[in-house]
């Protein structure tokens, strides 16, 4: 356990690292190795929790493919983001791998939570919204989606959501509401519930960072992207220890 604290803290202050990597132009080249390391870390540290955790293999490896997949997803959007820089990122062939390795993490982090909590059809309620919504917004004049990206953002979208309701019904099955009754649980159900809520806020971010074409983006969205999603991977994988 103690190791898992030691990297946590050390995940933490790579992360704000990385945000001063982002927003310093001078620096900037590095963007994508300061990603992939914080990425690295947070698949290191799921792997350690899940040592102390009493989660099968069997039960564990969705998690860790999901952790891989988001990873290598970070590694080719920094790729994008250096390269063609954040309004080109992703029209560009390494900014939809990207897209590509996230919605198959997305899937992975699913079949993980499906397997405490089994799909219900009120978990379709919100990507069909979802779909509705993104709809509208891939053809609204204000963002800048090509007839590659449009479906692609659309099943992208539902797929978070399906992840994250799944994946917050999951977690608040795991939480102990009362000190005076004692439940076994395969992981920390307040952590898991904040951890996805935090990864689809950091999705919902990306709409304005890398697809908003009227004016240029606020500094802000790009901090509070980088830091729901980082923060929220890193609660998902010490879910599983604490």
């Amino acid at each position: 356990m103690t190791l898992i604290l030691i990297l946590t803290g050390f995940y933490v202050l790579w992360l704000a690292s990385l945000l001063k990597v982002a927003y310093t132009p001078s620096l900037f080249q590095n963007y994508t190795l300061f990603k992939a390391i914080n990425s690295i870390l947070f698949v290191i540290i799921s792997v350690i929790s899940w040592r102390h955790s009493t989660i099968g293999i069997l039960t564990f490896w969705p998690l860790l493919t999901a952790f891989c997949m988001a990873a290598f997803g970070d590694i080719a959007i920094g790729v994008a983001n250096n390269r063609h820089g954040p309004d080109g990122a992703t029209r560009s062939v390494s900014g939809m791998a990207g897209v590509g390795f996230f919605c198959v993490a997305h899937i992975f982090y699913l079949l993980f939570f499906t397997q405490f909590c089994p799909m219900r059809p009120y978990h379709f309620i919100l990507p069909i919204i979802a779909l509705l919504v993104m709809l509208y917004v891939t053809r609204h004049p204000s963002f800048h989606f090509s007839r590659h990206t449009r479906p692609a953002a659309v099943f992208y979208y539902m797929v978070v959501t399906l992840m994250f309701t799944v994946g917050l019904n999951a977690s608040i099955t795991c939480i102990t509401w009362s000190p005076l009754y004692s439940i076994h649980v395969p992981f920390n159900g307040w952590l898991a519930g904040i951890g996805v809520a935090l990864f689809l806020i950091s999705d919902i971010l990306m709409l304005p960072l890398y697809f908003y074409s009227r004016r240029k983006c606020p500094r802000w969205v790009r901090f509070a992207n980088l830091t729901t999603y980082y923060i929220g991977q890193l609660l998902l994988a010490i879910s599983l220890a604490l």
